[in-house]
C-alpha cells in the first residue's frame, strides 16, 4: 500500500506502549486521522519536538479503509507553534479548538474547516494577554460556523424582523438565534443588547482586535450554542479556558 500525504495538525497525543505514540490529526484532505507513530519516544532532538499539539506540517501516514487507526511514516513539521506551551491562557484557546473539532468532525475532507482551525491557532500565536480572549473566543466562534451552525444575530430568528439598534433580545439556543424584544417576552435565555451582538458578530468575521467586555459571558453563550448544535456533552477545555478568562465589572453597551 502506498502512503499518502497531506497538511496536517497534531491536536493530540497518546503514549502507547514503551516507544510508541497515537496521534490525532485534522487534515485538510482526510478529515481526522488517528495514527500510531511507532519508535517516537525513543527519539531525541528536532526529530520528536516537531510532534508537539498544535504543531501544522505535512503528514505522511498508510491509511487503510475501514480502519480507525493508521500507521504514521512521517510528519514534516512545518509550524510548531510553540508559543501556545509557554501562556497558559492561549494554551487553553488552543485546547478548547481542538476539543470541539475532535468532538464533531469525521473521517471527510473538509478544507474550509481546516483552514479556519490554521488560521485560529495562527492568531492565538501572536495575540498579546489583552488580544486572547477575543482571539480564543473568535477561534471557536469561526469553527462553529466551519461545521454549518452561525447563530442568527441581524434579524429575530422568530418573526424574521430586523432587530434595531438598540435593542435588546433573548438567545434562543434551540432556535438558532436571537429573538426581538416582543418574541423574547416570558422567553429563556440570556439577553443579548446590541453591544454584545456587534461583538460576536465581530468574533465571527475576526475583525475584533481589541480587548473583548464579558469575556465569560460571551463563553457561556457560545458554550450553550455549541451543546445544542454540536456537542450536547460538557467540554472539559471550555471549562478550563472560563476560569482563565477575566471578569469585568464595566456593563457592556
Amino acid at each position: 500500500m502506498a502512503p499518502v500525504s497531506t497538511p496536517a495538525v497534531l491536536l493530540r497525543a497518546h503514549d502507547y506502549g514503551d516507544t510508541s505514540r497515537i496521534l490525532r490529526f485534522y487534515t485538510r484532505d482526510h478529515g481526522l486521522v488517528s495514527v500510531m507513530a511507532r519508535g517516537v519516544r525513543g527519539r531525541s532532538g528536532k526529530g520528536a519536538t516537531t510532534l508537539s499539539t498544535f504543531a501544522s506540517g505535512d503528514l505522511t501516514a498508510y491509511l487503510k479503509q475501514d480502519r480507525d487507526l493508521h500507521t504514521m511514516k512521517d510528519f514534516g513539521c512545518k509550524n510548531l507553534r510553540a508559543p501556545l506551551g509557554q501562556d497558559v491562557l492561549r494554551f487553553a484557546g488552543a485546547a478548547a479548538l481542538s476539543e470541539l473539532v475532535l468532538a464533531h468532525a469525521d473521517q471527510e475532507a473538509h478544507p474550509e474547516l481546516f483552514e479556519g482551525l490554521e488560521s485560529s491557532l495562527d492568531v492565538l500565536v501572536v495575540s498579546d494577554a489583552a488580544g486572547a480572549p477575543a482571539a480564543a473566543l473568535s477561534g471557536l466562534w469561526r469553527i462553529t460556523e466551519a461545521f454549518g451552525f452561525a447563530p442568527q444575530l441581524d434579524s429575530c430568528v422568530r418573526c424574521d424582523t430586523l432587530l434595531g439598534g438598540e435593542e435588546v433580545g433573548r438567545f434562543d439556543f434551540e432556535a438558532g438565534g436571537v429573538r426581538c424584544a416582543e418574541c423574547a417576552e416570558g422567553a429563556a435565555g440570556p439577553r443579548l443588547g446590541p453591544g454584545a451582538r456587534r461583538q460576536v458578530l465581530a468574533l465571527l468575521a475576526g475583525t475584533l482586535d481589541t480587548e473583548i467586555t464579558h469575556a465569560r459571558r460571551h463563553l457561556r453563550v457560545l458554550s450553550d450554542f455549541v451543546a445544542y448544535h454540536l456537542v450536547p456533552r460538557p467540554l472539559k477545555s471550555f471549562h478550563f479556558l472560563d476560569g482563565l478568562l477575566p471578569q469585568e465589572e464595566v456593563q457592556a453597551t
